[in-house]
């Protein structure tokens, strides 16, 4: 991640090329505690959609996606590529989520880098890799990360500029990545709205250089369209899907992990006070603060700057279109990774007495909020099929949603032993404990709790832990039961 542009040439890039093997270790160490510590896995959410689309592409190709998961062809081609690989289970599901997690970090490094040298690069890498925002979609198969890339790496093209030869081929490869985000998913318009002002301004990009963007952007969705067209006849088939595969937006999810109270000041309390952001943009804001005083000092500015406007354009548009969208700390992927990077270029500066305490500061405190969130959101369907492993001549009953949630695990296990509740008489039935109809329970499945909660556990410190916080602590679903119902 080293760069020959840096403000501190004689103390920041020669410290980190005599001890890059060192910071690529630490990199490794933190990316590696923090999926440990943050894994999640299957979700039987959109990943069983994406899974279905990867399986359509190996076996039947081409596949123009028949909802608004499997037109994501992007992810659904790296998937495909890692089931070829991996073969169909949970392994290939692991491996792309990760790919795009490398791919992501990799990126942000390289890029801060690129602004502020190396050590700039070595420390945003390291933020970036245990944000709980980016963590917590890096053991799951989804989009964002790879959406997020290629808006990061469209935004950075775009900034290199260049002689007019240069900037344009830049420009039009930064338009394919534009392109490619928009087939990943279609919210990453709302950044890109913020090329009509740069447009306007001519500045930090070429207008000749906006127009090739255009041109490759372009490029890539009349691609789309005429592929869609050929298999299906409707060139816009996919943008139909998308602006109606949900008439219904689930206000609640407004209020996971958000401290709401007024409209009008929700989504910066979003990025504030969030487990997904930790203190992430409080010290990025410190940095600004600082930066603004006595200067950016960087070289090269031009990336930053179309960050900072696609990131600014995203938030203001996702903050307005209540709506349309709920305030999901996913969808401010890329005001995070502008907050890593400010980050990064306040602390690389600093004298090395406070940086690397304030560093480690944030990277525990990114693993301690990662540390509290739930590992078995799915506890219900977990058990659901844990008791088809231990009563396998036996037909176990459940929630329907439980059960169709069930059917990759169980076909990966090759058993099919599950079935819509209600059980017959004298059947099985899984349940949630304060749901359980009459009959003897043979089992009970606590809720387990959360790894920060494991370790008070083990550590003999629960009785320490306030009364109000035991639940989400150390049982954050609700027990499950195997019940035998009566005859």
């Amino acid at each position: 991640m080293e760069s020959a542009q840096s403000t501190s040439p004689s103390s920041a890039l020669p410290f980190w090329r005599s001890h890059s093997l060192v910071a690529a270790l630490a990199l490794v160490l933190a990316m590696g505690l923090a999926v440990s510590i943050g894994w999640t896995g299957f979700m039987a959410s959109d990943d069983s959609l994406y899974f279905v689309g990867a399986e359509h592409w190996l076996r039947d190709p081409p596949f123009a996606g028949d909802n608004h998961w499997t037109t994501r062809f992007p992810l659904l081609w790296s998937f495909a590529a890692m089931l070829l690989v991996f073969g169909r289970g949970f392994v290939a599901f692991a491996a792309t989520a990760l790919l795009w997690y490398g791919v992501l970090i990799a990126l942000v490094g390289l890029f801060a880098a690129r602004i502020g040298g190396g050590r700039t690069g070595w420390i945003a890498a390291m933020i970036a890799a245990t944000l709980p925002v980016i963590v917590a979609n890096a053991t799951t198969v989804g989009v964002d990360l790879l959406e997020t890339s290629l808006l990061l790496g469209g935004a950075w093209l775009l900034g290199e500029g260049g002689d007019r030869r240069a900037a344009a081929l830049r420009g039009l490869a930064a338009g394919v990545c534009f392109g490619t985000a928009i087939i990943c998913r279609e919210t990453s318009l709302l950044s890109l709205v913020a090329m009509g002002p740069l447009f306007l301004i001519g500045r930090p990009v070429s207008r000749p250089a906006m127009v090739a963007a255009g041109v490759g952007l372009v490029l890539v969705l009349g691609g789309e369209a005429l592929f869609q067209w050929a298999l299906t006849g409707d060139p816009l088939r996919r943008y139909a899907i998308a602006f109606n595969h949900d008439s219904h937006i689930d206000r609640a999810a407004n209020h996971e992990g958000n401290l709401l109270i007024h409209p009008a000041i929700d989504p910066l309390l979003v990025l504030l006070i969030n487990d997904d952001f930790g203190l992430l943009f409080w010290v990025a804001g410190l940095g600004a603060v600082v930066a603004l005083r006595r200067g950016w000092g960087i070289a090269r500015p031009g990336p930053l700057l179309v960050l900072a406007a696609m990131a600014l354009a995203d938030f203001v548009l996702v903050a307005v279109l209540t709506e349309k969208l709920v305030l999901n700390p996913r969808y401010f992927m890329l005001p995070a990774i502008l907050a890593v990077v400010v980050s990064a270029l306040w602390l690389s500066r600093l004298p090395g007495r406070w940086r690397w305490p304030v560093l480690a500061g944030l990277l525990v405190i990114n693993l301690l909020m990662l540390s509290v969130g739930n590992a078995h959101p799915r506890w219900e369907m977990e058990v659901l099929i844990e008791a088809s492993r231990t009563h396998p001549a036996e037909m176990i009953s459940g929630d329907p949603v439980m059960v169709r949630r069930a059917s990759q695990p169980m076909r990966f296990a090759g058993r099919a032993n599950i079935r819509y509740a209600p059980a017959m008489a004298g059947g099985l039935l899984v349940t949630p404990l304060g749901r359980a109809p009459a009959g003897k329970i043979l089992a009970q499945y606590p809720s387990p709790p959360t790894r920060l909660g494991a370790l008070i556990d083990g550590t003999g410190l629960r009785k320490f832990v306030p009364a109000v916080l035991h639940r989400r602590m150390f049982a954050p679903s609700e027990t499950v039961v195997l019940v035998r119902t009566p005859r």
